[in-house]
């Protein structure tokens, strides 16, 4: 990306290059393939971030999850795009743009404790404005749920690699998952159909569960009873490492076969029962929870009537 240079190099962070956009007219863009902290949240309301995430960041900390979830909320769309290393800060108005490049990205260590060289401020060429408004184009937009499966993967890649760190060479990790019925609804002010000038900045977006914590507790418990059934008589050749995600093993070699298949037939055991109850149950269920998702929309003073009743009718179909 060409660009026309004009301000100094100097060895610093980006902290200056924030300062110097706050009181510029125009869109701010954050260009930063690693970011672990934000700018002042008043900044971010329409803000375009662009930047690289994988749950492999996330759980490795280069990337943070309360960081970017914190940008969107605020009001800042972001947008994924995988191969991206440029560090950029700016301001587009119009035709024109002004603003910061070099290597810092915008994390504490990009800030302070790296040794990093930033240029500007610069006023940048059509082309760069070009070439930047067209990897903006073909990037992925990052939503709320995506952001938070990514951080769900990261949680289980973050036990691996801590258990892995705990246990010898001769030691195998085994995870029992008990992520069951555990879906949720996310209602925002956009979904309602509440114009972008009424609403309320920095919002967190609602998250309802489509079945309640107690609802599920029957296949946890059963999950769990298994598990108990599996170690009996055998103290000690399973640790239990139980993390954020899942129920996480420890197994000798030796003990491998064993223990893996009998989580093999408790997970076939579990399934089973979990589908007996949502055949059961799901008719109740989906009541209680358009019920609590009316509950939640009718907070939203600003939504048309007629929009609460199209989010629960698709709420209710997604159940």
């Amino acid at each position: 990306m060409s660009q026309q240079s004009q301000g100094q190099s100097r060895w610093e962070g980006w902290e200056r290059a924030i300062r110097f956009l706050v009181d510029r007219p125009g869109t701010l863009w954050i260009v930063s393939p690693f970011i672990t902290t934000t700018p002042t949240h008043s900044l971010l309301q329409g803000a375009r971030v662009l930047t690289t995430i994988s749950a492999q960041q996330l759980a490795s900390g280069v990337s943070s999850y309360a960081a970017i979830r914190a940008m969107i909320e605020a009001g800042a769309e972001v947008r994924v795009c995988p191969k991206l290393h440029a560090k950029a800060y700016l301001r587009l108005h119009g035709s024109q743009a002004i603003g910061f490049t070099g290597s810092a990205n915008m994390t504490q260590s990009g800030n302070h404790r790296n040794h990093e060289v930033m240029t500007g401020p610069e006023e940048f060429s059509v082309a760069f404005i070009r070439d930047l408004t067209a990897h903006w184009t073909t990037a992925l937009p990052l939503t709320l749920d995506a952001l938070d499966t990514l951080q769900q993967d990261a949680v289980r890649i973050g036990e691996n690699l801590k258990i892995s760190e705990q246990v010898a060479t001769d030691v195998v990790v085994i995870i029992a998952e008990t992520r069951m019925l555990r879906a949720t609804f996310e209602l925002t002010e956009s979904k309602l159909g509440i114009p972008p000038e009424h609403r309320t900045a920095g919002l967190r977006a609602a998250r309802v569960d489509f079945v309640k914590a107690d609802d599920r507790k029957e296949g946890n418990a059963l999950l769990r009873e298994g598990l108990r059934r599996l170690q009996d008589g055998r103290s000690g050749m399973a640790v239990n490492m139980q993390g954020s995600g899942g129920l996480t093993y420890a197994v000798p070699l030796s003990d491998h076969v064993r223990f893996q298949d009998g989580i093999e037939s408790l997970d076939t055991e579990v399934k089973n029962k979990m589908r007996e109850l949502v055949s059961q149950r799901k008719s109740s269920w989906r009541e209680d929870f358009l019920q609590r998702l009316a509950n939640i929309a009718t907070t939203y003073n600003r939504a048309e009537p007629a929009q609460v009743e199209l989010v629960l009718q698709e709420a209710s179909t997604a159940f």
